[in-house]
């Protein structure tokens, strides 16, 4: 048996509760109760923690973090040839999946997911090149639980036109990556804490024929699909210019508009189709720091006012949830001008109860009795806290991931006072910094690397020889 004992405990279904202990046996809440718990028990006692639900990270690319980490930042007129996705994250992930040696790959993953364990997150849902699949086994080795939905493509290899536009070309490549997640999901869904469902890439990206057939299949199967929708106007005006609809009336004749999938980004969807997610029961992944990046805010506002299920993610930017929802906070606060918009409960309540029903998981992203026993719990005692007037404001407004001070999955306690369970972190960083930066050096000689980023790398460098 193992019990928490912090100041506070939160989620969704109960509210803030001071003063209790969390009961877990097996993988399991059994209790949460104001009477300490005697017998044989593990003890973490925590004067000033807070006990959430693990925060789940609806949309991720873990392994995009490491890779574009300051590439992709404070981007100028003239850095990149095209739109973001189509001149530096696509064809950098083409050479990562070419040339990247698999351990690399798993080294490079691994650091990230590091990270993301260090932040509060117990559980995510990732998006990943079939090359990359060594992220479940350092995903599991972590104890961090696990949606991988590799990508889907009919025509996987994308250029660009004179213009700027996306070209998407090569063989099809619908049997290959359809069968390829086949696979996997016999091999791995179920293994230790990771699941395996479908991630097409866009509705521009795969044929109406590979979609149908992803549908039917994870109907059969209770697989989640997670694809991006309405994330940018190349892929909508695309998407209408080979089927006469946008991409959220097109998803839907296909079927894919239901519970069980989760759209990424909606970026550029109009208030009648957030409504027509919403009334179909599927879910939103909102990534606010992915696009902010680049200079646009996620309509985080009206997806709140909305009632559209809501979860947030990541996206590969920042890898800290705290952050994350601060920023869809900050953002609901001033497209609406209401300060009293985006609360802290709200937020929170989208990335744990909310990410965990999208993901057809009633078990998690609570602590109640009979939860799965995912639990955060962060450290509010230093001083960017003090004084504590209520623990959630304090945490979204003030807070930092790094002040996890205990993570839980599945009942096991895999992160203590911030450090990882039975692992090295600094060995696991070490590992990581190399993979990326030896893939830098060969993306640069390749010139997979836009000419304007590679010059201002040349730069940086020089003033610092």
């Amino acid at each position: 048996m193992l019990v928490l004992s912090p100041r506070w405990a939160w989620c969704a279904e109960t509210g803030l509760r001071e003063g209790v202990h969390i009961v877990i046996e097996g993988n399991r809440v059994a209790d949460v109760t104001r009477e300490r718990p005697t017998g044989d028990a593990g003890f973490v006692e925590l004067e000033d923690g807070l006990a959430i639900p693990g925060l789940i990270n609806l949309h991720n690319h873990v392994f995009s973090a490491p890779l574009f980490r300051g590439l992709a930042d404070d981007i100028r007129p003239g850095d990149l040839p095209g739109h973001i996705v189509f001149s530096l994250l696509m064809p950098l992930g083409d050479l990562v999946a070419a040339e990247m040696a698999e351990e690399a790959i798993g080294d490079a993953a691994e650091m990230a997911l590091l990270a993301c364990l260090q932040s509060g997150t117990t559980a995510m849902l990732d998006v990943w090149r079939p090359q990359q699949r060594a992220f479940i086994a350092r995903a599991n080795g972590l104890g961090l639980r696990t949606w991988s939905c590799p990508y889907l493509f009919t025509r996987p290899n994308l250029s660009m036109t004179a213009e700027g536009k996306a070209l998407w070309m090569g063989e099809d490549a619908s049997d290959a990556s359809f069968d390829f997640v086949m696979r996997l999901h016999a091999e791995a869904h179920g293994v230790g804490l990771a699941s395996v469902g479908f991630g097409p890439h866009g509705p521009d990206s795969c044929s109406p024929e590979l979609l149908r057939r992803i549908e039917r299949a994870a109907r059969e199967m209770g697989a989640i699909v997670s694809i991006h929708c309405a994330q940018n106007p190349i892929e909508l005006a695309a998407v209408e210019a080979a089927h006469g609809r946008r991409s959220v009336a097109h998803l839907r004749d296909l079927g894919l508009l239901r519970p069980g999938t989760v759209l990424a980004h909606m970026m550029f969807a109009t208030e009648d189709e957030v409504t027509e997610v919403r009334d179909h029961g599927a879910a939103i992944a909102s990534c606010p720091l992915a696009f902010a990046r680049s200079g646009r805010g996620v309509p985080v506002a009206r997806f709140l006012e909305s009632g559209v299920r809501l979860g947030i993610g990541t996206d590969g930017v920042t890898l800290d949830m705290v952050e994350e929802l601060r920023a869809a906070a900050l953002l609901a606060k001033t497209q609406s001008g209401a300060p009293a918009a985006g609360t802290a409960e709200r937020l929170l309540t989208a990335a744990t109860r909310d990410a965990a029903d999208a993901l057809l998981r009633p078990d998690l992203g609570r602590l109640t009795r009979g939860a799965t026993a995912d639990i955060a719990v962060f450290d509010l005692g230093a001083a960017r806290y003090q004084p504590v007037w209520d623990p959630l404001k304090a945490l979204l407004t003030n807070g930092s991931g790094a002040d996890a001070h205990t993570v839980v999955t599945d009942g096991v306690i895999r992160l203590h006072q911030g450090r990882p369970a039975g692992r090295d972190a600094r060995a696991i960083v070490a590992r990581g910094r190399r993979a990326i930066e030896d893939i830098w050096d060969r993306a640069a000689a390749r010139g997979a690397i836009p000419p304007g980023l590679a010059a201002r790398r040349a730069r940086t460098q020089e003033a610092l020889a």
